[in-house]
Parts: structure tokens; sequence; C-alpha cells
């Protein structure tokens, strides 16, 4: 592939990053804002996208992003192949609770939401479904950073760690006795690090060759916020999904292929 064609495949790629933090639907002149390319190639590369249904245009001139796009990201397993196999039981996880459920995969040093069944009375939006966020102060973030490769764990424990509130982790050792007991309890407690009104609780999601591929969290008002009991309940969903997903039941804590 030479540079001009490198250059216009990274250009295509900007603008479709556009949509990723919203909103949903974006001008010509907002495309070009957010991504630095002139207006005039904007609209060139855009109409290319959208004649191919990786975007499509609204009647008020607005663009959003197209089905197309949709259909090529069902094949990728680590979201929507997750994400149809956990959604039953996050229904169930959010029927008895009446509480927002989240499934979240990590992406490098960062955790991605997948899916998300929000409660009503929970005005926030985020986290938004394809997001992505800190790991080191959301629960899933907990999570999957205690079960990440060793060099990653040294990339976000070391690197700055972002404040969001006043109980955010920030110190390099808090952060490693942290992990270490989520590993050894088998979830994680996020008690307002991320958001001052609500705790947090995230459990592993183990693959077939029980490793963890993903993380399940229920978010709580504080008021109600007590004991390890929701904890415990986030494990079991957590372990009805690693089981649908061929995960095999191991030890004490969970699954035979913890660390």
């Amino acid at each position: 592939m030479g540079v001009q064609q490198r250059s216009v495949l990274e250009r295509a790629l900007r603008i479709l990053e556009a949509f990723q933090c919203g909103p949903d639907l974006l001008t010509l002149s907002e495309i070009s804002h957010r991504t630095g390319i002139p207006l005039t190639t904007t609209h060139r590369i855009v109409k290319e996208l959208a004649e191919w249904g990786a975007l499509e245009r609204e009647p008020s001139g607005k663009y959003r992003v197209g089905l197309r796009l949709w259909e090529v990201a069902a094949h990728a397993p680590r979201s929507v192949g997750l994400q149809r196999i956990a959604m039953p039981f996050m229904q169930d996880l959010y029927e008895t609770t009446h509480r927002s459920v989240h499934l979240a995969v990590r992406e490098k040093d960062e955790v991605v939401f997948v899916e998300r069944l929000a409660s009503p009375d929970r005005v926030r939006e985020r986290p938004r479904v394809g997001g992505r966020y800190a790991m080191h102060a959301t629960a899933v973030g907990l999570v999957l950073l205690a079960h990440a490769p060793e060099e990653v764990q040294r990339e976000v424990i070391s690197g700055p760690l972002r404040m969001f509130t006043s109980r955010t982790y920030s110190s390099e050792r808090e952060l490693r006795q942290v992990l270490a007991d989520v590993r050894r309890a088998g979830y994680a407690v996020s008690d307002r690090q991320i958001d001052p009104d609500y705790v947090s609780f995230g459990a592993p999601i183990w693959g077939a060759q029980n490793t963890v591929v993903a993380a399940l969290s229920l978010i709580i008002p504080h008021a109600e916020a007590r004991g390890a009991g929701p904890g415990h309940i986030v494990q079991a969903t957590a372990r009805g999904i690693s089981r649908a997903l061929g995960a095999t039941i191991g030890s004490r804590s969970g699954w035979s292929g913890k660390r």
C-alpha cells in the first residue's frame, strides 16, 4: 500500500472514530473539525463511506454510523458474540436488582463497554456502549486489570492515574494491593471512585481457555451498597456467563485458570 493510499485509509478511520464519543449525528463541518481533515477532503471521503454503507446521511444532512459497519462488527467475537451469550444473564440480573448492569472487555490499557442495561432512575449517560474508560477507577476495569498480562499491569499502575473523585486510586502501592485483593476475592468494588453517588461491583467472565475475556458489573447507589452481597450476586451471574462460554469450574475462588 502506497503512502497516499495509506493516508486516505487513515483519514477514513479518523472520520469513523469521530462518531465514537457521540453525538450520534454529525454534520460534515463537525466531522472536519473533530478530525482536523479539510472540509473538501472530508466531503469526498464521507461520500465514499456513505456509498459503501459505513455512514448514512439523514434528511437533515447530518451523518450517522451506517448499518453496514454494524454488520461487519457483528463478526467480532469479543463484542457482539459475547453480548449475545451474556445478554440473558444480564437481563436476569437487571430484573432481580433493577440496577444498571454493564459488560466490558479490555482493549490494550483501557476498558471498552460493549453492553449496558441502564436503571431508569440513573440519569447519567455514562458509560456509553463503545466508550473507553480508565482501568483503575471502574469495577470492571479493576477486574480486567487484575487478570491482565504483567506488562499491561505495569504500564497502567506506573502511569498517570487520573483522579475522577477524591476516592479514586492514585497510589501505585495501593492499586497493586487492590488488584491482589480482586484476584483473591473473585470480584472488585469501585466505591465512588468515578461517580460520587454510586458504587460498582465487578466480576470476571472466563472463556473456554480459562482466561478472563470480559467483566460484568452492577451499579448501585452508595446508600444501598451494604456488605458483600452485591459482589456475590455479580460473581454468580458472571459464572453463569462463563459456563455458557465453555469455562470450567475449578478452585474455591472460582475458575481453574485463575492466577
